[in-house]
């Protein structure tokens, strides 16, 4: 099975990388701007990494898993998993100064564990990245109000 990739990249005038990672390192707030995220619980923190219980789905189709997420603030944020659904996954935010604001970019690399949940990403996982950059600059207004 291949891996599924992709990623998306969004300018935000007039916010700094600082500002802009402390929405993406919010883990909690996720079900507020991440499609089909139901649930996002810190379950332990030690320095920099997070352990963190999700719940994803949609309907009647629904995934637990946990994930650990390194911090490197403002610049990087890094969420993995080989639980739950997951053979591997990796989501790695990227911040940095561009002009008079901020670039995020978001980069992803996942192998789901079934063939059929697998191929239900691939073909969703365009519109979603559509989703996830109109959510994360409503988040950015409904924050910081500009």
């Amino acid at each position: 099975m291949h891996a599924l990739t992709g990623g998306w990249g969004l300018d935000v005038p007039g916010h700094t990388p600082a500002e802009l990672y402390a929405l993406a390192a919010d883990i909690e707030s996720y079900p507020r701007f991440l499609p089909w995220c139901q649930k996002a619980r810190v379950r332990s923190r030690d320095g920099d990494h997070l352990e963190v219980d999700n719940l994803f789905g949609l309907g009647p189709m629904q995934a637990r898993f946990i994930s650990q997420a390194h911090q490197e603030p403002p610049e990087r944020l890094t969420i993995t998993s080989q639980d739950g659904p997951f053979r591997r996954f990796r989501l790695i935010w990227a911040f940095s100064a561009q002009g008079d604001g901020c670039r995020v970019e978001a980069e992803y690399k996942m192998e789901l564990r079934s063939p059929m949940l697998q191929s239900m990403a691939a073909m969703t996982l365009p519109a979603m990245e559509h989703k996830v950059v109109q959510n994360f600059r409503n988040r950015v207004r409904e924050v910081y109000g500009r």
